[in-house]
């Protein structure tokens, strides 16, 4: 292993949410215990205690670690992309590509979004969603006032978008013949179009969205491994 390898490698502690978030993204949370995720690693359970205390610390985690990762994207798409129409449009990219960039936590969050979603312990991950889903209502907002879109309930829509993606993963397949940018593409063309052909979307456009979109997740990614 070359000393670069070695930089990069992710830390025991690390080695163990990544664990973890598998897991619980194929089995759901009741089915996954501190001894699963000790016993696939080898290592003993009061270790993994060590590390994070107990299970609902580790599900915290997967999801604060999750939602900070958004939060970082979304702000490096929103600094090189201008108009309302654009950030909109990236960040329903974003939302769909992080099914397949970050595949197992998206399904982890996803899973045990709405049960967890008043307990205490999830405090710090419920005022990102918030900033993340103001993010969407701030954009809609600014979209309208110039004009770029029709007049309507920015918290109705917002919910519609967020409806319409964070469920994709339940039949998103990696191995399906739909390419993430084609079903990105599809969403943003009838999100922004609906199915009025007079007003179509710019493949141009849909081009543009997508390498901004993927340059913020690779940033992202590989910050991560560095820190």
């Amino acid at each position: 292993m070359t000393s670069a390898q070695t930089k990069i490698r992710p830390s025991r502690k690390g080695d163990i949410l990544n664990v973890f978030t598998r897991m619980v993204a194929e089995r759901g949370y009741d089915a996954v215990s501190i001894r699963d995720v000790a016993e696939h690693m080898d290592m003993s359970k009061g270790t993994v205690i060590h590390h994070y205390g107990s299970k609902d610390r580790l599900l915290e985690e997967v999801h604060s670690q999750y939602m900070k990762r958004r939060l970082r994207e979304i702000a490096l798409i929103l600094e090189r992309l201008d108009t309302p129409t654009e950030q909109l449009a990236g960040m329903m990219m974003q939302n769909l590509f992080s099914m397949q960039h970050d595949h197992d936590a998206t399904v982890a969050f996803a899973r045990e979004l709405v049960r967890f979603a008043s307990e205490d312990i999830m405090a710090n991950v419920r005022e990102m969603r918030r900033q993340y889903s103001q993010t969407l209502r701030e954009i809609l907002k600014r979209g309208m006032k110039e004009g770029a879109f029709r007049k309507d309930d920015p918290n109705i829509i917002s919910l519609q978008i967020f409806g319409m993606i964070n469920w994709s993963w339940t039949w998103l397949r990696a191995e399906g013949s739909w390419k993430i940018e084609d079903i990105g593409a599809t969403f943003v063309r009838t999100m922004l179009s609906g199915i009025d052909a007079r007003n179509p979307v710019d493949d141009s456009f849909i081009r543009g969205v997508i390498k901004i979109v993927n340059s913020a997740i690779t940033e992202v990614s590989q910050a991560e491994l560095t820190d």
